[in-house]
């Protein structure tokens, strides 16, 4: 993945931006309501916007799919009062037809808006009786084109208009979000910012993680028709059904932020909400999309797609990443026998340390680890590309990830000592380690934390209890989180200790779970642990703990069993039932099929930008937030939503896909919680991104 801008782009962009964020935008969305507002379509034309997609020949920019949706974004920012989406698009299209007619069509749309449903004051494109005609409302109907190839060019700018409206309303609903943000960080009420309150924060945090998802959705569906890839139509429609979705959502909750005021005409924020919903509505009910991105993906229903360009950036695996995810699949293919294959479960139940001593040796337990500690130096997107071949092994990853954050800690804070006595043992796969975060009185608040850690010559004595320490009974080693200062601030006085279980005084007792897999509560009772096992500073637990949740509030390891529910759900509909009639055949099933496709796009695509951003550099506080949060709560929306369309079978595990959904959803429920709540989530992303108060 690369998501960076190239520099024409940029360029584009910050003309954009700066051209549609003025007072002369918003005042002439105030004055013209539903009408296209003549003198800002000239404007736009004489930038260059209208015109950028058509051939350098023709007058035009001959510019790419991706700049002119950078285009449309800016323009929704400012809920631009012109069909600029209809326009880029059907001057693309007048600039492929050789027609003189065409030509002079694309002339009087340097000065005349045009799209192509019937809007006031603009000149409607539309296929009527095999011909493409030009109408307008003071004229009779001009002939443009006709014939199959005019046809299939008509039917692509309908695709790029769809394309370029998801990204208008990506901007769009992005700014009614930020509107309210500032809104609620200054309207005070029971004497705090209003912001402060989670019923206000929350909706907005969910918003902006939903039009993030959006535009990273979209520009998959650009790169995808680049890539001429077989399900770039599919992708289209999905980011059309998200896009209108999510904005009018957005839209809503930002409105009833200002309550009654933004009702009333003295905030723009109503502004927003009638032009998302005459963008998001215009061709229709969105759940169309839905059931036409179905009928692409799995009834064989062609798209007509334009020609992208060079987007610049890439949305998937690179052909690196793709050979290494090649050469993991072919070594599990020779070391998974049938017996192993039948021991594996996502949960520590399904660990299998013959398995992971093999995977140790191959170096593929923790490949992104230095090779002075048994690593291979992979990239991390490389890891992402294995996780997802382990993911159709039915590997647990559960060990490996709680074992990979001790190490990790150990690699950064850990003294020489004890990297030489853990490291070695954790990289050959004869020792694992789990996590002691969470006690029985603090849930995701593990700051709270009263486990007690008192300093005894050169050792601790820690006395205290840890409530889901997932993987402590076939673990060596234990991440912990224990108070040395009682009387300082909770996130000052802690300190982080990575010691070994077999040391006395230590209890672990199975606490088992909704989702049939083993969990723990452990006691300490005056454990005595040498200080070696100390990382970081005394009392500065907080900096070691800080990277420990980079790691794990990036979602990856949680959203690999999204992919899982998704073939599960495939293999369930492609499956005759009692009378012969397979559920994909039914478009309302291929429809709800879709809604989880586009969220799965949509989880996997958040999760990556985490691992291109700690990769580039441009990590923030809010980006992993986003992608845990995201993943976990749309993977158990998704289970939900398939545990009652393949209803009763599902209850009954009818199948051994309908077992899997059902197991799913049990299991989906949990994810919500570890590594901190959705909750705790989305107030990281309010604050953070969003610059709201503190909740």
């Amino acid at each position: 993945m690369n998501l960076e801008l190239n520099e024409q782009q940029l360029m584009m962009q910050e003309a954009a931006l700066r051209f549609f964020d003025r007072d002369e935008v918003i005042q002439a969305a105030r004055t013209s309501k539903s009408v296209a507002d003549a003198s800002m379509w000239r404007e736009a034309a004489d930038m260059g916007f209208v015109t950028m997609r058509s051939p350098e020949d023709g007058g035009g920019l001959g510019m790419g799919l991706m700049e002119a949706a950078l285009i449309c974004e800016a323009a929704g920012r400012g809920a631009a009062p012109v069909p600029i989406a209809d326009g880029i698009a059907a001057c693309s299209l007048l600039g492929k037809l050789e027609d003189d007619v065409a030509v002079s069509l694309l002339e009087q749309a340097l000065t005349t808006p045009i799209a192509f449903d019937a809007q006031q004051g603009c000149i409607q494109l539309a296929w009527r009786a095999d011909k493409l005609l030009a109408l307008t409302t003071d004229g009779e109907p001009r002939a443009v084109a006709s014939g199959n190839a005019a046809k299939a060019f008509f039917d692509a700018a309908l695709t790029e208009r769809a394309l370029l409206r998801s990204a208008w309303l990506v901007g769009a609903g992005t700014r009614a979000i930020e509107m309210a943000s500032a809104y609620a960080t200054d309207r005070q009420q029971f004497g705090q910012p209003i912001g402060a309150f989670q019923g206000v924060a929350f909706p907005l945090a969910d918003s902006i993680t939903e039009m993030e998802g959006g535009r990273l959705l979209l520009w998959r569906a650009i790169w995808g028709i680049a890539q001429g890839r077989a399900d770039a139509g599919a992708l289209a429609a999905m980011s059309s059904w998200w896009t209108a979705t999510t904005a009018r959502t957005a839209v809503r909750r930002a409105l009833r932020t200002f309550g009654g005021y933004g009702l009333s005409d003295e905030y723009d924020i109503h502004l927003y909400l009638l032009a998302i919903d005459r963008m998001a509505l215009a061709s229709g009910d969105p759940e169309d999309d839905l059931v036409l991105a179905g009928d692409r993906l799995w009834a064989g229903a062609q798209a007509a797609l334009p020609d992208a360009g060079d987007p610049g950036v890439e949305m998937g695996f690179t052909p690196g990443e793709e050979a290494f995810a090649a050469e993991v699949r072919s070594f599990l293919e020779t070391v998974v026998t049938p017996e192993l294959r039948a021991k594996a479960k996502a949960s520590t139940d399904g660990h299998i340390p013959e398995l992971h001593r093999k995977l140790a040796a191959a170096g593929l337990a923790y490949p992104d680890w230095p090779g002075e500690w048994g690593g291979q130096d992979r990239r991390p997107m490389e890891v992402t590309a294995l996780g997802r071949i382990f993911e159709e092994f039915g590997i647990s990853r559960i060990p490996i990830g709680c074992t990979n954050m001790g190490a990790r800690m150990t690699m950064q804070f850990g003294s020489p000592d004890l990297k030489a006595e853990v490291l070695p043992r954790l990289a050959d796969g004869s020792a694992l380690a789990c996590l002691g975060f969470t006690e029985p009185g603090s849930g995701s608040d593990m700051y709270a934390a009263r486990t007690r850690a008192v300093r005894d010559g050169d050792d601790w004595i820690i006395t205290g209890q840890k409530m889901f320490t997932t993987g402590a009974h076939i673990s060596d080693y234990i991440l912990m989180l224990a108070r040395t200062d009682p009387d300082a601030p909770k996130h000052k006085g802690i300190t982080i200790f990575f010691f070994p279980l077999n040391v006395p005084g230590i209890t672990i007792q199975p606490v088992d779970t909704l989702q049939n897999e083993r969990t723990n509560i452990t006691f300490y009772d005056d454990v005595r642990v040498p200080d070696r096992y100390r990382l970081g500073e005394v009392d500065g637990g907080l900096k070691v703990m800080a990277a420990a949740m980079e790691i794990e509030h990036g979602g990856e390891g949680y959203h690999v069993y999204h992919h899982s529910l998704m073939r599960a759900a495939i293999d369930w509909a492609s499956a005759p039932d009692g009378t012969g009639v397979r559920p994909i055949d039914k478009a309302t099933v291929r429809a709800r099929l879709a809604r989880v496709r586009t969220h799965l796009e949509i989880a996997d695509l958040m999760c990556r930008r985490v691992t291109w951003a700690i990769e580039a550099g441009r990590m923030t506080r809010a980006i992993g937030p986003m992608a845990k949060m995201f993943t976990t709560e749309i993977y158990m929306a998704d289970a939900s939503d398939l545990v009652a369309l393949a209803a009763p079978a599902t209850l009954h595990h009818a199948s051994p896909s309908l077992a899997t959904i059902e197991e799913s959803y049990r299991q989906s429920i949990g994810q919500t919680i570890y590594g901190g709540t959705s909750e705790v989530h989305r107030g990281i992303i309010a604050q953070h991104h969003l610059g709201l108060p503190r909740a």
